[in-house]
């Protein structure tokens, strides 16, 4: 698109036959991501789910849109759980996510579900067992420090896969 001559009449964008093409965009999530400028309703918006949500903070991530990002995080974090905000934390790089996320797993009285685990992974499974049972076995007496000790074990185990 950038390396034709202006004069061309075949460029992408100049008609609705050569629209311009996102390959790494699917339509609906152009619209979700449309409905921010445009909103249908301009008080409460068009988005309200964690897959609309969730479709608008990847393209702004993959198109560097900072300001409409913000947005699609804040609301993404209002709807989304501990397990989606890891792994939206570690795909679109928003690291403030992980440690609130692994305290309220490390805390909640449920384990994780076998669909819970299979979508973070061996190693998170493993990670957020082994936080839990050093919390819950009293080798970690004071409950007001879960967080330090979640911060510690994850700032470990990211040395650790990094080495």
């Amino acid at each position: 698109m950038f390396t034709l001559d202006p004069g061309d009449s075949k460029l992408e964008g100049r008609s609705d036959e050569l629209p311009v093409r996102l390959p790494e965009v699917q339509a609906v999530e152009f619209a979700r991501l449309l409905s921010i400028f445009y909103p249908r309703d301009v008080v409460n918006g068009d988005l309200s789910t964690l897959e609309d949500w969730a479709s608008v903070l990847r393209i702004t991530h993959l198109y560097d849109f900072e300001e409409h990002r913000k947005l699609a995080i804040t609301h993404v974090e209002q709807l989304a759980g501990p397990i989606d905000r890891i792994i939206l934390a570690r795909e679109y790089d928003i690291p403030a996510w992980l440690e609130p996320a692994y305290c309220a797993l490390v805390i909640r009285e449920e384990s994780l579900t076998l669909e819970e685990g299979t979508r973070l992974g061996m190693a998170d499974v493993i990670l957020i067992a082994r936080m839990r049972h050093t919390v819950r076995g009293g080798l970690f007496i004071p409950s007001q420090q879960v967080s330090y000790y979640v911060r510690d074990s994850l700032f470990s185990a990211q040395a650790r896969s990094t080495t």
